[in-house]
Parts: C-alpha cells; structure tokens; sequence
C-alpha cells in the first residue's frame, strides 16, 4: 500500500477506534492523570466513536469529506482531558492534508506534524509525559518516516515509537512513577496507531458493537486532595466570529479559575475543557459569546473516592502492615524485600506530605499500621496522619526513625506475633542500629562548629558529624574507629545515585585492606544527595 484514498482512510481510522475499544478497560484502569477526569478509556472511544458514525453517514468518501468527517466526529464527540486533545490531533492531521485527493507516505508524515502542533497550541500549559508526547516523538521522527516505501512499514514503525514513547512516560511524571504505570492518553493513541498497522496489514473487518474488552490489570490509585472539584465541558457556537484578542481573553479567563485547560475554536464552535470549583461561572462567560451545543460537567472527587474507595474494598484487611518512606528505588526493593507493604518516595530535601503518609496507611489496609518516617524532618508529618488515620480506626504506630538504615535493622530483626512484641524489638533493634551516612558539602559552611569546605566529604555516625575532609579515605577511617567496626561483622553499603564507580572502588578496597574480617555488601540504593548510606551489624 504505497498510496490511501477516501475509502481506505475511513477503514483506517474506524480499524483504530476498534482496537481501542478493545483495551478500553485497560486504559481507564491506567487513569491516573490528571487523577480524575472521567475515564481516559471511555473518554477516547467516545471521541472515536463520534467520528466514527460520521464516516458512516457519509455518501461521498472523498479523501476530503473523510477528513472532514474524521475532523468534525472527533470534536464533538470530545469528552475529557484525553478526548479533546485527542480530537485536536485529528484536527491538525486533517486540516494539513484537506486539498489531498490521495496520500502518500510523505503525506500522512505532513499530517503528524499538524496533529502535533494544533494539539500543542490547544493545550494551555502542555505536560511532557502524555498523549502529546508521543504525537511530539512521531514528529521527531518524520524525517525517518517519510522515507518508508509503504503504508504497512509506515504504521509499523509508527507503533514501534509509540510503545517505546509510551513505556518512558513514567520518567516524564512523578505522578505515573509513583503509581507504576504508563500514561493512559499516551498508551491510548499507541493503540489506534496500532489499528492503523493491523488494517494496512490486512485485517480490514471492523466491529465497532460489541467489542471484547481485554482485562485490566489491577492498578493503585492513590487518594488525593483535589484542587479543583469539577470537570467542566462546553461546546458553543458562536454568534459572531471569535477575534484573537477575544480567544486570549477567555483562555486568560480560564487558567484564572482552574486548570488542566484545553481551548480552541474550529470555525464558529468554540470548545473547552476545564477543572473549576465554579461550572456556573463558566457557563455565563461564555454564553455571553453564543448559545450551548452541549455541556458535561462531572464531580471528580465523588468519582475518585467511589474508585479508591473500590479498590481498598478489594484488598484484603490484614492484621499489622508496615509503611516507609524510602529516598530510592534499591532501598525501596530491599524493604519491600523484607516486608514492608507500602512505600512512600522521599527523604532529605523531598519530605513527603502529611496526605502522601495517610494515603499510604489507608493504602496497607490493615488494623495496625506501623510508620517509619526515616528522617527526623518526616516525624511530625506521620504523627498528623496517625491522628487522621486513627479517627478512621485504623490503630498507627509512628516508630521515631531518623534514618532508613534504622528501618532495614528493624525489619531484620524484627521478633512476635503480637503489635506490642513486635514494637518492643523494633525499638529495642533501633536503639543498637548503627548508621553511617556519607554525602558531600555543596557549599562552605559551619556545622556543629566545625568549618566545612565546598566539596568536602562529610560523614555522618547516625546523627552526629564525625569527619569532614576532602579525601574519602580519611572520612571513613575517623568513621569505622568511631563505630569500632573492627567488632563487627557486616557491613552493607547502599549506593546512591551520585555516587562514581571510582568512590565505590575506594570504599570496597580501602575498607578490604583495612578490616579484612568484616564482610562488605553493595547494593544500588539509588539515594540522591547521599554517595553512601551504610549499615554496621
């Protein structure tokens, strides 16, 4: 297939919106961001199915009345975040390729960089990490695309960009990282790309009733406070034409009471998706500017709680649960590793709220929750969600840790059935826990009346600063005399994510030569801001 006429366009685009259907249940379970607005499954196939039923009103399938078609479906089947940028990415595709009799590779490659500029200029504040992503990388890679012979290799290599675009989604935002899951809009459209491809290959039925969906998997949402309460959606018509200054004031208006904006104006119907605590407001403005086509407006945080709410329903209620706050990924395997049934990101210089510690305590689902703040700044914060979480019924135990290594000990050799047991020899393991933490000074300072250089090495023994010293070597040598390490046997060191092989290599040989009875462990920690966290039994 070197060329695409009206016919196959409309096969295309419908082959898409099937094989989005058939992952809608998966998509929505992905719903994580913006955390609610709808379901990001139902809210695409919705926006595809619209257009859908427009190709099939259609009497003439001109290359050009099916873009229009495509075009015109998709904007007023629009629904959510995800729908209205989704129909903005048809829109710029259509809109570049409207004088086209027939398409080329070349041509369709044209029409990805019109869906992602029109989708972009939708969007008020665009988010790297989502469905615009991954029309963004397509784009990058046109140069690439418009070199393929055929429509089969061009959807192909499309689908093969869009899932390795989708798989990096999680390091573009906290929010999917937190979760462990990709971006529900991104994968999505990986998923009509890949309707594309199986209709160019030859599969050209298309069923759009009765679609089996897959399974989702099942996923945590965290509960969250929201700022803004309802997903509020408008299609207008116009009364006169909508001038530039006008379409700047009211998307000015807009990002004033609330967000997650997406505006635009597609001949004389203006449409627009906003998070607001004021529906009515809206409403007035822009009836001011013409009449009503359709209006949705939905209350996200009754939405959420219902699915949250669900998804603690289905986890079984356990006796005594434990809650960390880790500062990397390592660490947060290890203490998984050792039993610890949620983890909550943080640590030096990114304190985890008092609402990321409470939502982890509802997360564990148990009638004894036990919290390991691992730093001192984290304390106060998990004693507040203890208070919260204790109205709810839920019994919290904030065990005083000021370090990580305090909680690993704690897991270790943690001894009984009962919470009171089990209590008594964590404390009693905290007391004898033995942390040594190695970071770097980023500027000239004094600490406990000590001078500190820029650069310099500090090492810390549990709180207190024993070293500081330009040469690693001799921070760990004042370090292990202090804690006489020479009495111990273990010592496991967590690699942080600063830290250089050559650092590793002069804490393994220097700590070899000079304690050869101690057995010495790395393992990646994955820490910001500290090279080097360390555990003496």
């Amino acid at each position: 297939m070197t060329t695409i006429n009206g016919s196959d366009m409309k096969g295309i685009f419908m082959k898409g919106a099937e094989n989005l259907l058939a992952h809608r249940d998966e998509i929505n379970a992905l719903n994580v961001f913006p955390v609610p607005d709808g379901d990001t499954g139902s809210n695409m196939s919705s926006t595809m199915l619209e257009a859908c039923k427009y190709l099939e009103n259609l009497t003439d399938e001109k290359l050009s009345k099916v873009l229009d078609a495509i075009k015109r479906g998709t904007l007023m089947g629009a629904r959510g975040n995800s729908g209205v940028i989704l129909s903005q990415i048809f829109r710029g595709f259509c809109d570049t390729l409207s004088k086209k009799s027939k398409l080329t590779v070349a041509d369709f490659v044209k029409g990805i960089k019109g869906a992602k500029e029109t989708s972009y200029k939708a969007v008020l504040r665009p988010v790297e990490g989502t469905i615009l992503t991954v029309i963004r990388v397509l784009d990058e890679h046109s140069k690439e695309l418009s070199n393929l012979e055929s429509f089969e290799a061009l959807f192909e290599k499309m689908e093969e960009i869009a899932l390795d675009t989708v798989k990096k989604t999680p390091s573009l935002l906290p929010k999917l990282k937190e979760a462990n899951v990709v971006d529900a809009g991104a994968k999505g459209l990986y998923y009509i790309i890949q309707g594309f491809k199986m209709y160019a290959l030859g599969d050209t039925s298309i069923n759009l009733e009765g679609v089996e969906t897959r399974p989702s998997e099942e996923i945590t949402i965290a509960y969250e406070e929201l700022t803004y309460q309802y997903c509020t959606e408008l299609i207008v018509r116009a009364k006169r034409p909508i001038t530039n200054g006008t379409q700047k004031q009211l998307e000015n208006y807009l990002n004033t009471i609330g967000d997650s904006v997406v505006f635009f104006v597609q001949d004389d119907i203006i449409k627009l998706h906003v998070h607001t605590n004021n529906p009515g407001q809206v409403i007035e403005e822009f009836l001011k500017h013409g009449e009503l086509l359709k209006v949705k407006i939905d209350n996200m945080k009754e939405q959420h709680e219902h699915v949250v709410g669900e998804a603690y329903a289905k986890k079984e209620r356990k006796k005594i649960a434990y809650v960390a706050v880790s500062p990397g990924e390592g660490i947060s395997k290890v203490l998984k590793d050792l039993g610890v049934d949620e983890i909550i990101s943080g640590g030096q210089s990114m304190n985890p709220s008092m609402a990321d510690i409470l939502d982890a305590i509802r997360r564990a689902n148990a009638e004894n929750v036990i919290v390991f703040p691992n730093n001192s700044n984290i304390i106060l914060a998990a004693e507040q969600a203890a208070k919260t979480a204790e109205q709810e019924g839920i019994k919290v135990y904030v065990v005083k840790t000021t370090n990580v290594q305090q909680s690993i000990s704690a897991m270790i050799y943690r001894v009984g059935e009962e919470i009171e047991e089990i209590i008594t020899s964590i404390e009693e393991t905290i007391r004898k826990t033995i942390a040594i933490s190695i970071t770097v000074a980023v500027r000239d300072s004094k600490y406990a009346g000590e001078k500190i250089k820029k650069d310099e090495y500090l090492g810390f023994l549990n709180k207190e600063l024993v070293a500081h010293h330009k040469n690693l070597v001799n921070v760990l040598d004042k370090i292990y005399q202090r804690c006489k390490l020479e009495e111990h046997e273990i010592l496991t060191v967590f690699v942080g994510s600063s830290a250089t092989p050559i650092e590793q290599s002069i804490v393994e040989k220097y700590t070899k030569k000079k304690y050869p009875n101690v057995q010495i462990e790395f393992i990646e920690g994955g820490q910001p801001h500290y090279p080097f966290l360390m555990m003496v039994e």
